[in-house]
């Protein structure tokens, strides 16, 4: 079996940049709203230093910015920042690899990251980083996903082994963690946060809607660099993209877990 790439990092044709910048739009429509509540919840404010970590297309940053105003400030980090606007106003956008670069030192009043660590290898080492950069009664907040329930249910062929394969592959390759969604309540605990907390969301995924789309458009820019090889013989994985782009293509989504902790000392 040929090895699949070492990175599925995007490239710099014009098509890929497009295709992914639409998809963090897509991704924004459907979970801003849950990042958006968990981070009210904690009570961001004027004048607050927040950092946001993944940041992708920015848009939490940006709201960040509006939260926090003049006096505040907001540093917007990902090891690729080419799908946001650059620094402007209290918004500092960093090119930041969380995995070897410090994210700060008892520095922010909220330290946020949706949709990375799971990705991580070293997501405990980039969590233990994430308190450092808070202040003292500062908060971590920190959103991935869980699959538990999603491959519980009954997923249609071929697209249910498209997903399987796909993120076994990432898995195997990558250090992926599928199951870090339910492990975030205690790796805050277990670090000394108190106030900790957490939520799970699951909704409907709908063939050519943005509820499925921030997902099915991430496997299909993936075909362009996974070898066939990967897949059982025979298996078509475009015509899986094909099904869960069909209107009657419905599947509950995997469980989106925001948890949140304040860091000692205040």
């Amino acid at each position: 079996m040929a090895e699949p790439p070492e990175s599925y990092r995007i490239n710099d044709e014009p098509d890929q940049v497009r295709r992914e910048q639409d998809r963090l739009r897509m991704l924004s429509r459907v979970a801003d709203g849950r990042t958006h509540r968990a981070l009210t919840d904690v009570g961001i404010a004027p004048g607050w230093h927040c950092c946001d970590i993944g940041s992708g297309a920015g848009l939490i940053a940006a709201w960040m910015a509006d939260q926090v105003g003049p006096s505040g400030r907001v540093v917007s980090l990902d090891v690729d920042t080419r799908f946001q606007a650059p620094s402007a106003g209290v918004i500092e956008v960093r090119t930041v690899d969380v995995t070897c670069d410090s994210i700060g030192d008892n520095e922010f009043d909220v330290v946020h990251a949706r949709a990375v660590l799971q990705h991580l290898a070293q997501r405990e080492a980039v969590l233990d980083s994430m308190i450092r950069a808070a202040k003292p009664g500062g908060w971590v907040v920190v959103s991935d996903v869980d699959w538990i329930q999603y491959d519980a249910q009954p997923v249609p062929e071929p697209f249910g082994t498209l997903s399987r394969v796909l993120r076994e592959l990432s898995s195997s390759q990558h250090g992926y963690d599928g199951t870090w969604g339910r492990m975030l309540v205690g790796a805050l605990g277990a670090r000394g946060l108190s106030d900790v907390n957490g939520r799970g969301e699951v909704w409907t995924m709908r063939g050519g809607t943005d509820s499925a789309e921030w997902y099915v458009a991430a496997l299909d820019r993936a075909l362009d660099v996974v070898p066939a090889e990967v897949f059982p013989p025979g298996f078509d994985p475009r015509a899986a993209i094909a099904q869960a782009r069909e209107p009657e293509f419905a599947i509950l989504s995997p469980i989106s877990v925001t948890a949140w902790g304040r860091k000692p000392g205040r």
